[in-house]
């Protein structure tokens, strides 16, 4: 995008420069990224399965993802095609830090539009995740992640085993060379696109 703000410039600079440009997520687009997911998911549950020397059962290899807000890309399709089962979705408590829950049950509506479990649902831990998928308003070439400012996803990554993939799921247009970052922030390994899910980072492999 032409005219973006410098690396200088601060992270609400940036929000609102990419809110006020951001293009509308097209179905095409939607079932692109989805297929590139869904074959990294399968290439991950074949590098498990070759190590355990069993195939993978269903429900092993947990997966973090999310419930997209209106101008986020949906996940729904990936569940529909792997099964809900395998993944985990966050809840917002009233206090304290996002909790993990299992992405089938009862489910109630968050403040921001999306769906997310019940109070009463049964909770995971982060150390169940082996795989996460991660929404952002923006990411870099170089794994940064721009959220929406209010610190909840980075302190859950934070607490992720420290070999789980950290996939950043966007469109190619919210990809930039170079974002500003923190110290707090909690790098991508991965970034999954239109065009494909690709190594990014020093952690990326």
């Amino acid at each position: 995008m032409s005219g973006e703000p410098g690396l200088r410039s601060s992270k609400d600079a940036w929000r609102r420069w990419i809110r006020d440009r951001r293009q509308p997520v097209t179905a095409a687009s939607t079932a692109a990224v989805v297929a590139g997911i869904q074959a990294f998911i399968e290439a991950l549950d074949a590098k498990s399965a070759a190590i355990a020397g069993r195939r993978v059962p269903p429900g092993a290899n947990l997966i973090l993802f999310y419930r997209a807000m209106a101008n986020e890309l949906s996940l729904d399709r990936l569940a529909d095609a792997v099964g809900w089962q395998r993944f985990a979705v966050t809840r917002t408590p009233p206090h304290g830090p996002l909790t993990l829950h299992p992405a089938i049950g009862a489910m109630e509506q968050h403040r921001y539009g999306f769906p997310q479990p019940t109070a009463d649902a049964f909770e995971l831990q982060p150390r169940h995740i082996s795989l996460a998928l991660v929404p952002g308003v923006a990411f870099d070439r170089h794994g940064t992640r721009l959220g929406h400012g209010v610190g909840y996803f980075d302190e859950l990554l934070a607490r992720l085993p420290k070999d789980c993939p950290r996939v950043g799921v966007t469109c190619r247009h919210l990809v930039f060379d170079q974002l500003p970052s923190e110290p707090h922030d909690v790098p991508m390994t991965h970034l999954a696109t239109e065009d494909d899910v690709i190594a990014i980072g020093p952690d990326g492999a």
